[in-house]
């Protein structure tokens, strides 16, 4: 059977994907596709990245695989998150060598040409209102549709797991070069998320921003009413030292207020 127009269209692919081209075409005996990835494997067309996922072999000796593709398809519902969606949006300050893809199946860590892809569960108040794809964006990257976060998403559930963002010099860095906001989609997915603490740190965020990227007060006073009724850290594992925001009840960190990763003023010194 001809396969070069699935592979030229799809370098990177899971098994289901390919099942559903071959019923299309009216082969619907899964003992037939299972041997025409077999033979395709082992003529060396294709490369096997793990179970059901599979890559077409590059023409090219220094070609290489699309790491953002394998993160996009390295489940069935995987969706590209946290640092790895900075990068994709273009905002991210560095680029890492692990890739972070969110997923309700539970699925290990894997490495694939010494890069590092990372199963992030989705969080259980969204898998339990079936609203795992909400804020989610659907991009094309070497004509293949992937799925990520959209921005506000990734900026709320990076300030909810800032140790998925890379620390908090990263994620401010990552911050500064925001250039607009939805602010209905950020405040809404915040208060989805149903965290008091998560809410407080979003609203802290926004009154951070430059003047003509802050909040009207209407979200201000949206977030107000959700924030901790005690004292909450902005990290649950660094419950020490910060300065407290008594606005939003949280204890900042001090590297946060200070910019301590600022240059120094050159004429000042």
């Amino acid at each position: 059977m001809q396969l070069k127009p699935f592979f030229d269209s799809n370098p990177l692919f899971r098994y289901e994907e390919f099942a559903e081209y071959m019923r299309n075409r009216g082969v619907t005996r899964p003992a037939t596709w299972k041997q025409e990835l077999s033979y395709h494997h082992k003529v060396g067309h294709l490369l096997n990245i793990r179970k059901s996922l599979y890559a077409v072999k590059p023409t090219h000796d220094e070609a290489w695989i699309d790491p953002y593709l394998i993160a996009a398809k390295a489940t069935k519902d995987a969706i590209i998150g946290y640092h790895t969606a900075l990068e994709l949006h273009g905002i991210a300050y560095t680029t890492f060598n692990e890739f972070q893809f969110i997923t309700k199946k539970l699925t290990r860590s894997f490495v694939c040409e010494n890069q590092r892809f990372r199963p992030i569960y989705a969080p259980k108040v969204l898998i339990a209102q079936n609203k795992t794809e909400i804020c989610v964006d659907v991009v094309k990257r070497e004509r293949v549709p992937i799925k990520l976060t959209n921005i506000e998403r990734t900026i709320v559930d990076i300030l909810n797991r800032p140790d998925l963002g890379g620390g908090w010099e990263e994620i401010w860095r990552s911050f500064d070069n925001l250039t607009k906001l939805n602010l209905d989609d950020l405040v809404d997915y915040a208060l989805l998320l149903n965290n008091s603490t998560v809410i407080a740190k979003v609203g802290f965020f926004l009154e951070q921003r430059p003047s003509h990227l802050k909040a009207d007060d209407f979200y201000i006073e949206k977030l107000l009413r959700y924030i901790p009724k005690k004292p909450h850290y902005m990290e649950r594992n660094k419950r020490r030292g910060g300065k407290y925001m008594e606005k939003w009840r949280l204890y900042v960190p001090d590297e946060i207020l200070e910019r301590k990763w600022d240059e120094p003023n050159v004429e000042n010194i």
